[in-house]
């Protein structure tokens, strides 16, 4: 693209911003629809279950007790990064089987500990994660 049109191009966005700020509408919630697009939304999520829960688990961590090793082994900050995702994720209007698929979708090899259900899992290690 020509220098002389980039101006005009990057108008176009900044105009849909603009209305955006302006009017408040934003996009309804939605989950993801991607392996791409829930890496990039929830990456610490991803970091948990893909580096924490592979189908190893059972022989390092008893109970699937990886969620405290996390929390011990992990900076403060980015706990609390993953935190924030969880309840993000949580908030979106996601039945049983949508967490299932985000379980596998952000790399967890097995299913959650009994006798627990994708999403009370997820509102477990929420909960353990910030102190509840």
């Amino acid at each position: 693209m020509p220098q002389s049109e980039i101006g005009d191009w990057l108008m176009v966005p900044a105009d849909h911003l603009k209305k955006s700020i302006e009017e408040g509408d934003v996009p309804e919630p939605s989950s993801p629809q991607t392996h791409w697009e829930w890496h990039a939304r929830f990456p610490e999520t991803a970091q948990l279950l893909g580096g924490w829960f592979s189908q190893d688990v059972v022989d390092d961590f008893p109970d699937h007790d990886a969620v405290a090793d996390y929390a011990a082994t992990t900076d403060p900050h980015v706990v609390a990064r993953l935190v924030g995702e969880l309840h993000e994720l949580l908030a979106l209007p996601l039945d049983e089987g949508d967490y299932a698929l985000a379980t596998a979708e952000l790399g967890m090899e097995v299913g959650p500990p009994e006798p627990f259900s994708h999403g009370a899992w997820f509102r477990s290690v929420a909960a353990e994660l910030s102190g509840g």
